[in-house]
C-alpha cells in the first residue's frame, strides 16, 4: 500500500490487493461447495492451513469470496482507519478484535484485514475466523443449512447429537471418540450438503474449538483422552477435581482431540441417524426412543442456525443479512437417548448396535 487519501473506494483497495507485499501468497482454500481465496503474508497462510487441516483444503474451483490481509505502515495506519469509504464499501467492527480495521465489499464479495503491526501475532485466529465466516455465507448462500449440533462418524455412518445446551452432547461425543472405529466430524455445528448422484445427505464438518467443561473430563473413564484433557486443563485452569463454574470450558482444536485417541477428524460423512442426548439422574441403564415425524421436524427447527450471525456471531459484521437458510429437514431415523449421568460405554455401544440392526434392515 503505497498512499493514504482521505477517503477509499473499491478501486483502490483492487489496486492495493494487486499489488502484494513480496512475502504474501495467494491461495484458494475452503470445501468443494465454498471457495475463499486468500492473501496474506505467509506466516498467516501457513497458520491458516494448520489451524483448518482435515477440514479446509486447496480448491482447484474459482472462488466465491477473497480474503485480503494488508500490512500497512504505523504511520499510515491511523489515516485509513479514519478514512471516509465510499459505497459500495463498508466497515466492520469485530467483537473479537476491535482494533482491526475491517473492510467489507459486498459487490465483489471480499474482505480487506489490517491488523495493527503491534498485534500480528493476535490477528492470526480473526485472519481464521474471517475465513471460516465467508466458507459459511457460500454455504448458507447456497441453502446448505447450518445445525447445532455436534457429529461423529461410526463406521463410517454419520450419527448427529442434537440438542439443547446442557443435553450432555459433548459428553457423549467425547464418549463415543473412545471407541476404535469412530472418527470425529464436528463437536459444536455442522452444515447439510448433498452427496454427488444420490438421495442422502452428508454432514459436512467445521474447524472449532470444542469448550469442554470439567463434569464432561471428570465422566471419561481412564485412557488417553482423559488423560490428555486433564493435563491440558490443569495447564490452563488447575486442578479439574475443583470442577469450576459452569461456564469455564477447555477450548480444544478437534484435531487435537482426534489425535489423542490416535484417530484423525472427519471432514464429511453421509448422515446416518440423529440422536437427542437426554441426561436422567432416576435412569439406570441408557435406552433409546424413537421419535416420531413431529417431534423430528420440531428438533431439527429448534437447533438450525438461521443466518451467519447465529452460526458465528463475533463475524456477524461480515455476514450478508438477507441470507437465510431455509430448514431441510434429514430423511434419517431420530432417537431421543435416555442415560444417566456417568452412561459412558453403555451409551456408545447402545449406539453401535443401533446402527448395526438399522443397516440390515431393523
Amino acid at each position: 500500500m503505497t498512499c493514504v487519501q482521505d477517503s477509499l473506494s473499491s478501486e483502490e483497495l483492487d489496486t492495493w490487493a494487486r499489488r502484494p507485499a513480496p512475502a504474501s501468497r495467494r491461495e484458494l482454500i475452503g470445501v468443494a461447495e465454498a471457495v475463499v481465496e486468500i492473501n496474506a503474508p505467509s506466516p498467516i497462510v501457513d497458520y491458516v492451513r494448520w489451524y483448518t487441516e482435515g477440514y479446509f483444503g486447496s480448491q482447484q474451483s474459482p472462488a466465491q469470496a477473497r480474503l485480503f490481509v494488508h500490512g500497512v505502515p504505523p504511520e499510515r495506519w491511523r489515516s485509513v482507519r479514519q478514512s471516509r469509504l465510499a459505497p459500495p464499501l463498508r466497515r466492520a467492527v469485530l467483537r473479537s478484535a476491535p482494533d482491526m480495521i475491517c473492510l467489507v465489499d459486498d459487490g465483489c464479495r471480499a474482505v480487506h484485514l489490517l491488523p495493527p503491526v503491534a498485534s500480528e501475532h493476535q490477528s492470526l485466529l480473526v485472519v481464521v475466523r474471517i475465513l471460516r465466516a465467508l466458507v459459511l455465507r457460500e454455504l448458507l448462500a447456497r441453502n446448505h443449512p447450518f445445525f447445532h449440533a455436534a457429529c461423529f462418524a461410526l463406521r463410517g455412518m454419520g450419527v448427529a447429537l442434537i440438542g439443547s445446551h446442557t443435553a450432555g452432547k459433548t459428553t457423549t461425543l467425547l464418549h463415543a471418540l473412545g471407541h476404535p472405529e469412530v472418527a470425529l466430524v464436528s463437536n459444536d455445528k455442522f452444515a447439510l450438503v448433498p452427496i454427488a448422484g444420490s438421495e442422502p445427505i452428508a454432514a459436512l464438518g467445521f474447524p472449532i474449538q470444542a469448550g469442554i467443561r470439567a463434569g464432561s473430563v471428570l465422566a471419561l473413564a481412564e485412557g488417553p483422552l482423559r488423560s490428555f484433557l486433564v493435563r491440558r486443563w490443569s495447564q490452563r485452569y488447575g486442578d479439574v477435581e475443583a470442577r469450576y463454574s459452569r461456564d469455564t470450558r477447555l477450548q480444544v482444536r478437534p484435531q487435537e482431540l482426534a489425535a489423542a485417541v490416535g484417530s484423525v477428524v472427519m471432514p464429511r460423512c453421509r448422515l446416518g441417524m440423529a440422536i437427542e442426548p437426554h441426561l436422567d439422574p432416576q435412569a439406570t441403564i441408557p435406552r433409546l426412543q424413537r421419535l416420531n415425524s413431529a417431534d423430528c421436524k420440531a428438533l431439527w427447527a429448534r437447533n438450525l442456525l438461521h443466518h451467519p450471525a447465529t452460526v458465528f456471531p463475533q463475524q456477524a459484521a461480515v455476514a450478508d443479512p438477507a441470507i437465510r437458510a431455509e430448514l431441510r429437514i434429514p430423511q434419517i431415523p431420530a432417537y431421543r437417548l435416555i442415560q444417566p449421568p456417568a452412561a459412558g460405554p453403555l451409551t456408545v455401544r447402545l449406539l453401535e448396535d443401533l446402527m448395526c440392526r438399522t443397516a440390515v434392515g431393523e
